[in-house]
């Protein structure tokens, strides 16, 4: 095996090993494919392409975003990206409406959620 591919097969794990169990196996998957390159793969905003970014991607660790966020505002936001009306996001955000089903969108929600670290105490 290559060593890129031990390195991947290591970060899936270790990103699968941070999420919950209700975590859709194949939702992860879209996130990676589609949403980890601005959004990293933990969720806190820092993929590759998300460190160039200005404004950042959002961070969706934030315990403070999380609970400012409605599961319709994160459908909204994957389904017209910096397209929104609704939400003042980054207009450099990609839409998504076109090009993922309905429950493929609510399956990146949970996957959204799934990243929320505790409140700092």
């Amino acid at each position: 095996m290559k060593i890129n591919a031990l390195c991947m097969l290591a970060a899936a794990w270790s990103l699968s090993a941070l999420l919950s169990a209700d975590v859709n196996p194949d939702a992860l998957k879209l996130f990676q494919g589609k949403c980890a390159k601005c959004h990293g793969a933990q969720g806190d905003g820092t993929g590759k392409t998300g460190r160039l970014l200005d404004p950042k991607p959002t961070d969706f660790t934030s315990a403070k975003w999380q609970a400012g966020m409605k599961d319709e505002d994160i459908v909204e936001a994957i389904t017209n990206g910096g397209r929104s009306a609704k939400l003042k996001i980054s207009k450099k955000m990609a839409d998504y409406g076109s090009k993922l089903s309905k429950d493929q969108i609510q399956a990146l929600v949970t996957v959204v959620r799934s990243f929320k670290k505790a409140d700092a105490k």
